[in-house]
């Protein structure tokens, strides 16, 4: 089984695809989990959107709302006065979306259409 991790307890450098063969013992240190393995420490990845959004804004995600990360790669359309972003053309009621906070749209309402703009070419 392989493990993301990264050398830094707070997940900021590298993210690693550890084997998990590669470990010589586990233990908790001031409440972290620490991967011990002969070339040293190791810190699994906690999933939150802080972590992942450090470490996947050079894949196309972006932050658009404190609960969310979107992969701008995959927008198709954008509603601002609802504060939406969706993921295809079709207009249909039950279409994925993803929140633009609103006090943020003023902001991002370029960055999401030169987006759109580059992914309906």
């Amino acid at each position: 089984m392989h493990q993301p991790v990264t050398r830094d307890r707070n997940n900021e450098s590298e993210v690693i695809m550890m084997d998990m063969a590669e470990v010589l013992y586990i233990q908790t240190e001031d409440g972290a989990v620490v991967f011990h393995t002969s070339s040293g420490r190791v810190y699994p990845l906690v999933p939150s959107l802080s972590m992942y959004s450090k470490h996947i804004e050079a894949l196309g995600f972006y932050k658009l709302d404190r609960t969310n990360l979107v992969n701008m790669r995959k927008l198709k359309d954008f509603d601002e006065k609802r504060g939406l972003v969706y993921f295809d053309e079709t207009s249909s009621a039950d279409r994925q979306s993803a929140i633009v906070a609103f006090m943020n749209i003023g902001k991002l309402k370029d960055l999401i259409t030169s987006w759109i703009e580059r992914n309906l070419k």
